[in-house]
């Protein structure tokens, strides 16, 4: 019998978080190869900038599905919920790692 991947991680919240992750990450590096292909990112970029968004993703599923968890409901209130919670939590990945960079940049301009 083969491995049933998508199951096994639907049964945990980090394994949500790993759907998550992936979805987001093929997306990511999908659009990072195109724009590498019309020579505006090398290489080097598009590694970073999938890295990030499938980090961003997973950490945003992986809330969402927790979220969902603890607020239970229909299907109408699960689904706002999740959208919702998913927003909520890429949006403040992205701030977070936005600070991060901005930090990294002044104290390499410090050094």
């Amino acid at each position: 019998m083969a491995f049933q991947l998508a199951p096994f991680l639907a049964q945990s919240v980090p394994g949500v978080g790993v759907i998550g992750s992936i979805v987001g990450g093929s997306a990511a590096l999908a659009q990072g190869l195109r724009a590498k292909n019309k020579g505006e990112a090398d290489t080097r970029d598009v590694a970073i900038h999938t890295v990030k968004e499938a980090s961003g993703a997973g950490v945003a599923t992986a809330f969402s599905a927790y979220t969902v968890g603890l607020v239970g409901g229909g299907l109408a209130v699960s689904l706002g919920t999740a959208f919702v919670a998913a927003v909520a939590g890429k949006y403040a990945w992205d701030r977070g790692v936005e600070y991060l960079e901005a930090r990294a940049a002044e104290q390499q301009l410090e050094a």
